[in-house]
């Protein structure tokens, strides 16, 4: 069964995708991670703006997910680069990265392939959408932008870094902006996704959430 999760930046998905799978002992794939990956190398080679490089990048990247007693950590080949690719620099040029339709096109089949494997909660942006519009079940996952920068926040101040939140809900409303409307694989709720507003949530409801929604949708198959 794959579970497919969709929403906007900053709204929690990925920490709570991350604990969900663990409390239900599935697979997770975090692609966004795999686009960060993609713009951290990028932004170190000074091509964030060329389409063609990002894309050599994407095609050759060696991407990993590994389990630790941390939970799962992300690699680079041998490098764990799992900080490295939710720093404030690296988050501002995943919008930018994650838009070129070149290295959507590259990194496609590298998703579909890790996703595949079994009982997986897959989230982005466009998974419901684009990579797995046949997924058992859909969300979209969503929070108001003030919602999502009080997290955002409190992730940079985990990592010792300090900024104002004005300047975090704007680049959030700026980055939806650019998902919403981007010309390939926009950011789009499907029809047949169930809408879970986690805004008023704190991190233990929307994972409670997230878990009743799956485990209903697994007994329901379990009976077809």
């Amino acid at each position: 069964m794959i579970v497919a999760v969709d929403g906007p930046s900053g709204a929690g998905k990925s920490t709570v995708c991350r604990e969900v799978a663990r409390r239900l002992q599935w697979r997770l794939l975090d692609t966004g991670a795999i686009y960060r990956c993609v713009a951290l190398r990028a932004r170190l080679a000074n091509v964030v703006d060329e389409p063609a490089k990002c894309a050599e990048i994407a095609k050759d990247i060696d991407i990993r997910f590994v389990a630790s007693a941390e939970g799962q950590r992300v690699f680079i080949g041998d490098e764990d680069v799992s900080e490295a690719i939710r720093t404030f620099e690296t988050t501002q040029c995943v919008n930018r990265v994650s838009a070129m339709g070149e290295v959507r096109a590259q990194l496609l089949n590298i998703q579909r392939r890790l996703g595949a494997l079994g009982d997986t909660i897959v989230e982005g942006r466009d998974i419901g959408s684009v990579v797995f519009p046949d997924a058992e079940l859909k969300v979209f996952y969503t929070a108001t932008p003030e919602a999502r920068a009080r997290r955002r926040l409190a992730e940079f101040e985990k990592r010792g870094e300090s900024f104002n939140f004005e300047q975090v809900v704007e680049q959030i409303r700026l980055r939806d902006e650019t998902e919403f409307h981007r010309e390939h694989s926009p950011l789009v709720q499907c029809d047949d996704a169930v809408v879970l507003d986690t805004s008023a949530f704190d991190f233990e409801a929307s994972c409670v959430a997230l878990q009743k929604l799956i485990e209903a949708r697994k007994a329901e198959l379990s009976l077809a």
